[in-house]
């Protein structure tokens, strides 16, 4: 109930107080007028419709109240019910600079001890864990527990992942981090296959077609049962939203695959200067999974271009892709990855991709340079 807005309570309130009102005066007229046969009809009529009117009225209160679902576009009032009760932010503060907020359990480290390292994933809602309740559940965590076991005291893990950001936003963020000399000795940039529609015009409108489509009337955009049926529809309607995975998929093979690679390679570049070890995670569409997955070229374009660049880089199409038959999406309408997907993927990534870091954190501090 405190996930509610004041004026949503006092109208349902309102509403909840009507109807016992409205039901014992349809029965007095009805009782009054039974010997009437128009009367009576008229009477039986509003009974129907009563009845009718305080069915959807329980349905809408399981929905505001009980029912607790994300989805994949965050547009819908349950899916915004649904961050406001499981998503907590912090702030990451630059100097000079606003800010980012950014969802964990422990706080962006500003300095490190001798012998520790500092792995940063980055990314969006992929790894931000959009869909995921608690964030212990997610990859970026698991990975933590993970590597605490095997190097003691050697390892800090964080995640300043934030959900709708792209490519673009994660280079402006590892430039802040640069610039203000906070410690990270290895970032992971998760690459989820959508990151690639800011370079292309086709696609930056999407978020915003589907808002412009935003209901004008109260009843759809005040409730939640009836805003969701709403923006279902427009989902199921709306051009650009149906075949948004489709444009994705074209978009690999036109000139908005050559910009992103561009901007990958200046992010690598900045990690380079700033002697930060860069590396590359790809997570696949997870409800595409399957023999005719229409992305595997877009996931060999990258894993190849990032085998050229010396970019250490792991694809989760392959280590995935076994467990397609496993419900691997938070549910039918939220395609991100699920609890399930995210304690697959960190096991891939801790095995095969941060592995050496592993190997040579579990070295003695003081071994000879040459062993290091």
């Amino acid at each position: 109930m405190f996930d509610l807005s004041f004026d949503y309570l006092l109208t349902m309130g309102i509403w909840l107080a009507v109807l016992p009102v409205l039901f014992v005066a349809l029965l007095v007229f009805r009782r009054q007028r039974k010997r009437r046969k128009l009367s009576l009809r008229i009477a039986n009529f509003g009974l129907s419709l009563w009845m009718l009117l305080a069915g959807l009225t329980a349905v809408e209160l399981y929905f505001a109240v009980l029912y607790d679902q994300s989805d994949s576009f965050n547009m819908t009032n349950v899916s915004k019910k649904w961050f406001r009760r499981w998503v907590t932010q912090k702030p990451l503060k630059f100097q000079g600079r606003e800010g980012i907020p950014y969802r964990d359990d422990v706080d962006f480290p500003t300095s490190l001890q001798p012998g520790e390292q500092h792995v940063c994933f980055i990314g969006d809602s992929f790894t931000f864990g959009h869909g995921v309740r608690h964030v212990k559940d997610r990859f970026s965590n698991r990975v933590r527990v993970e590597l605490q076991k095997e190097a003691p005291g050697r390892f800090l893990v964080t995640n300043i992942a934030d959900a709708g950001r792209d490519l673009r936003w994660v280079s402006e963020v590892a430039d802040r981090l640069v610039d203000n000399q906070l410690p990270v000795t290895t970032l992971v940039y998760v690459l989820c296959l959508n990151d690639i529609e800011t370079f292309d015009p086709k696609h930056r409108d999407v978020p915003q077609t589907i808002s412009a489509k935003s209901p004008r009337s109260l009843f759809f955009s005040e409730t939640y049962f009836f805003n969701l049926l709403y923006f279902r529809s427009q989902q199921a309607t709306v051009p650009g939203v149906r075949n948004y995975y489709a444009h994705v998929e074209d978009s690999y093979r036109g000139v908005a695959w050559n910009r992103m690679f561009a901007k990958l390679i200046e992010l690598r570049n900045t990690c380079r200067e700033a002697n930060i070890d860069f590396r590359v995670v790809v997570f696949p569409f997870l409800h595409n999974l399957g023999p005719d997955y229409p992305f595997r070229d877009a996931h060999e374009r990258i894993v190849e271009a990032c085998r050229r660049e010396d970019v250490p880089c792991l694809d989760l199409l392959p280590l995935l892709e076994p467990h397609a038959r496993e419900r691997l999406v938070v549910n039918m309408f939220d395609a991100h990855p699920n609890e399930r997907a995210h304690e697959l993927a960190a096991i891939a990534i801790e095995h095969n991709l941060l592995n050496d870091l592993v190997e040579k954190a579990k070295q003695p501090l003081d071994a000879p340079a040459e062993n290091q």
